[in-house]
């Protein structure tokens, strides 16, 4: 089975292929001896209690990390380099880091899932991220997430839909240290559309409906006609479009203004400074419900993730980026004023 896999793997890198995003690598091995899992206690996460059984013999087996030593040194043979990414849905950020391996050996790339569920929370967020960066290898990479096709939309998990918020976790995701990974319809700030009835396809929702995920599934928003220029107009679309009046690309690329811009601003931004590529993650003092960190020397990020305004000492030079773009080339002389729901990128070039 691992010599096919191995013919697999090659036969896509030999086409081109960049690498390879690996569903559920956690649970790659089982348990040699098939045994049962334990039951889940009241002490467990949600998550685990749902399922009713703690994964310990289907999951997260050691000799899972045989086979990623196994693939990485299979990848790491080509050239120019190519990435395995692994959707590592474990609620221990230890955990997590294992997968990087010890050596650097393992996965380029494991998805933080206790990052992704967190609260949108400046102290919860800010401890993962730290704890993540003491945790992995010093010479490995987080990648930050926060939607996808499993755990639904940031825009409405993290933000319930209001549109600053939004721009904050647009703005934490692309100036983290790490590489950033948008679910179709972030750069929009797309939110979920409710499924139910006969339009319900998830089997999940349809054994268990508070647990379906066909409301982060929906069609993508490319334009404000009906069928949201996903579909021709009267077609039926195998889930049902939201509200694409609300949000969509196409009356978003052509506003200045929008979510969409700041999207694609920010990541101009990242390719323009390599700092906020390359430059160390270094969190700054903050007051309560914003957070603040360096990349490097002379960049640095503050979001106010609460509804109060709010100061933030230490920040000098110019904004590069805000978040609501009024603000955009400012000079910041003294204490960092930050509105409700804001955030900007300060640097000193």
């Amino acid at each position: 089975v691992r010599d096919a896999f191995d013919e697999i793997l090659r036969f896509w890198l030999d086409r081109g292929a960049a690498g390879f995003r690996i569903d559920v690598a956690h649970g790659v091995v089982k348990d040699r001896e098939l045994r049962d899992n334990p039951p889940a206690t009241d002490e467990d996460p949600e998550l685990v209690r749902n399922v009713g059984q703690r994964h310990v013999y289907s999951m997260n087996r050691p000799e899972g990390h045989d086979v990623f030593r196994r693939w990485r040194a299979l990848v790491d043979g080509y050239g120019p380099s190519r990435v395995l990414l692994g959707e590592t849905f474990v609620l221990d950020l230890a955990a997590m880091a294992s997968y990087y391996g010890d050596a650097s050996d393992e996965l380029h790339l494991a998805f933080n899932f206790p990052f992704a569920l967190s609260p949108f929370d400046a102290a919860e967020l800010s401890g993962i991220v730290a704890r993540t960066e003491g945790l992995i290898p010093a010479a490995d990479w987080p990648v930050w997430t926060a939607s996808n096709h499993d755990i639904g939309r940031f825009p409405t998990r993290w933000c319930a839909g209001d549109e600053d918020a939004v721009r904050c976790a647009l703005m934490l995701l692309l100036t983290l240290r790490g590489t950033p990974v948008l679910y179709y319809g972030d750069e929009i700030g797309m939110v979920e559309t409710a499924v139910t009835g006969d339009a319900v396809r998830d089997p999940l929702g349809k054994q268990w409906p508070e647990r379906g995920r066909d409301s982060g599934r929906t069609p993508m928003q490319w334009s404000g006609e009906p069928g949201a220029g996903f579909t021709d107009s009267g077609v039926e679309s195998w889930l049902p479009p939201g509200d694409q009046r609300r949000a969509n690309v196409a009356d978003q690329r052509s506003d200045p203004s929008s979510v969409l811009t700041l999207c694609r601003d920010l990541i101009a931004l990242r390719r323009l400074d390599p700092r906020l590529v390359e430059g160390a993650y270094a969190e700054r003092p903050s007051p309560s419900g914003t957070w603040a960190w360096a990349r490097g020397d002379g960049v640095a990020v503050a979001v106010n993730l609460s509804p109060s305004a709010c100061q933030v000492d230490g920040l000098g030079g110019s904004i590069a980026l805000s978040t609501r773009r009024d603000r955009d080339g400012e000079r910041v002389t003294g204490p960092l004023e930050l509105r409700p729901w804001e955030g900007v990128v300060v640097s000193d070039r």
